[in-house]
C-alpha cells in the first residue's frame, strides 16, 4: 500500500506540472520589415469585427498586456496581427502578440543575432520581459522580412544561411526549442530590389524543422508595388494562421 501512496503522489506531481505548464499564455512573434508594420494599411477600411477589440488576443506593450486593437498595435496603420488575431480566436483561448518590426531592416545586420544592439536583441529583451509578467510559451514566429536584403548580392546570397542561423538562435534563446516559424515569401520588386529573387529561393530552401513558406504573390499592394495595403495585410494575417495551423 505504501508504494501505491508514493506512485499516486508522483502522479499527482506529473499532472500538476503538466497542468501549469498547459496553463502557460501562448504567445506569437511578429518580427520583420515595413510590411510586418503595416505602413500602408487603414485602420478605418478594416471590417467592424476586426476594428473591435479582440479580448482573447493581448498584445504586449510597455511592459503590460492589452486586449489588441489596430489603435494598440502601431500608432498608424497595422499588420498582419490583427486579422491573425481575428482567426486564432476561433479556437475560443487566450492568447499573446509581441511584435518588434521596422522598415528597411536587413537580416545581415539589424535582425542578426550578433548585433548586440540590434532588433534580434529588442526581440529578446521584450519576450524576457514578457515572462516576468506571467507564464508565457512562445508558441510561433511569423517573419514578414527580406525585402531589404534584396538589395545587394551579398547580402542575398547570405540569407539562407542567416535565416538558418536565425530560426536555431531565436528558439533557443526563447526556450521554445521547436516553435513553429513561418515566412511570407518576399515580394518585392526587382526594380527597386534587384536581388530579390535570391532571397525568395532562399526563403523556399531553408531546411529547420517546424518552418513553412507561403506565397504571398496574390497580396494587393499600394502605389508604391512594394508595401501591402489593407486588404493585402487581411490576407496576410490570415495566410499566417493557416500556415502555424498547417504545423501543430
Amino acid at each position: 500500500m505504501k508504494g501505491f501512496f508514493i506512485l499516486g503522489a508522483m502522479v499527482a506531481a506529473l499532472a500538476g506540472c503538466a497542468t501549469k505548464q498547459d496553463d502557460s499564455l501562448p504567445v506569437y512573434l511578429f518580427l520583420g520589415q515595413s510590411n510586418m508594420v503595416g505602413m500602408r494599411s487603414v485602420p478605418a477600411d478594416l471590417p467592424a469585427d476586426m476594428r473591435a477589440e479582440q479580448p482573447l488576443a493581448l498584445f504586449f506593450k510597455g511592459g503590460a498586456w492589452l486586449p489588441l486593437s489596430a489603435g494598440v498595435t502601431e500608432p498608424k496603420g497595422f499588420g498582419p496581427e490583427i486579422s491573425f488575431s481575428h482567426e486564432m480566436a476561433r479556437e475560443g483561448r487566450e492568447f499573446g502578440l509581441i511584435k518588434v518590426s521596422a522598415g528597411a531592416t536587413t537580416l545581415a545586420k539589424e535582425w542578426s543575432p550578433t548585433n548586440p544592439d540590434g532588433l534580434y536583441a529588442k526581440t529578446i529583451a521584450q519576450v524576457e520581459a514578457a515572462k516576468r509578467t506571467r507564464h508565457i510559451k512562445v508558441a510561433g514566429v511569423l517573419w514578414m522580412q527580406g525585402e531589404s536584403d534584396g538589395q545587394t548580392a551579398e547580402m542575398a546570397a547570405a540569407y539562407k544561411a542567416n535565416l538558418k542561423q536565425f530560426i536555431s538562435a531565436i528558439r533557443y534563446d526563447t526556450g521554445s526549442d521547436d516553435a513553429p516559424f513561418a515566412v511570407c515569401r518576399v515580394t518585392s520588386p526587382e526594380s527597386q530590389f534587384p536581388y530579390t529573387s535570391q532571397v525568395r529561393k532562399a526563403q523556399e530552401k531553408v531546411s529547420a524543422s517546424n518552418y513553412r513558406w507561403f506565397d504571398c504573390d496574390s497580396l494587393t499592394r499600394g502605389p508604391d508595388n512594394l508595401h501591402y495595403d489593407t486588404s493585402g495585410q487581411i490576407r496576410l494575417g490570415v495566410k499566417f494562421a493557416d500556415a502555424l495551423k498547417s504545423m501543430r
